[in-house]
């Protein structure tokens, strides 16, 4: 259009005049150009746009996988005390700290492979059990933690004992065929918005070990 706009321009000046078949060429010519350059121009515009938000969706999943533990499906060590920490100033929070019995065995008389499955089925057995809103995390090799919140003791103990009746009902077939069964030692503490998150997970987690300690395969509440 530009072109043929001085092309009109020029015509006007005394002895330039430039016949009416020179403009149909020149609004051909840029018709011509002008058009396979802005579609071209489009292609690229979606392409790129495509290629964006394929990058961010990328990115986003990215992100999603570094919180995520690969085995079992519940939270990093690092991304449940981040998640964690945030609702801890929140009353009515609880702790449990969850180690699966006699874990070493598994590995010792079934193998790695076995050893595997029995975390990727406690995992999902952990998930299944609570309400979404509990955080659920792999502190790592065995152990586990969960945070609850906005319950009193007696749902918070119904809850881990709930955790701890799923994990006794799995059965996880191991590489050699053989069906193995899992229990799990859980510790359960209120949690202390006054003091750090890591006073009220040691408090769980001693009281953890007294489920140990005491036959395994129970829930103890911190004193």
């Amino acid at each position: 259009m530009g072109t043929v706009v001085i092309m009109a321009l020029v015509s006007a000046i005394p002895g330039m005049f430039i016949p009416a078949r020179y403009f149909l060429v020149g609004i051909f010519c840029a018709s011509s150009l002008s058009t396979p350059v802005c579609l071209l121009l489009t292609r690229q515009a979606e392409e790129n746009r495509h290629l964006r938000e394929q990058l961010e969706q990328r990115v986003a999943e990215l992100a999603r996988l570094a919180q995520i533990d690969g085995l079992t499906g519940l939270l990093t060590r690092n991304a449940f005390f981040d998640r964690a920490s945030v609702a801890h100033g929140q009353p009515g929070n609880w702790y449990l700290l969850i180690d699966i019995d006699h874990f070493k065995q598994f590995n010792d008389d079934h193998g790695h492979q076995a050893g595997d499955a029995v975390l990727q089925a406690v995992g999902q057995a952990i998930r299944e059990s609570l309400h979404p809103d509990a955080i659920c995390g792999r502190l790592g090799g065995e152990e586990f933690a969960i945070c609850l919140t906005g319950c009193d003791s007696a749902q918070a103990v119904r809850r881990a004992e709930h955790v701890r009746t799923s994990i006794q009902a799995l059965r996880v077939r191991a590489p050699s065929g053989r069906i193995v069964r899992a229990t799990a030692s859980i510790g359960l503490s209120a949690g202390d918005p006054t003091a750090a998150i890591e006073v009220s997970l040691h408090r769980a987690d001693m009281a953890m070990y007294a489920a140990k300690t005491g036959g395994r395969n129970q829930v103890r509440l911190a004193a």
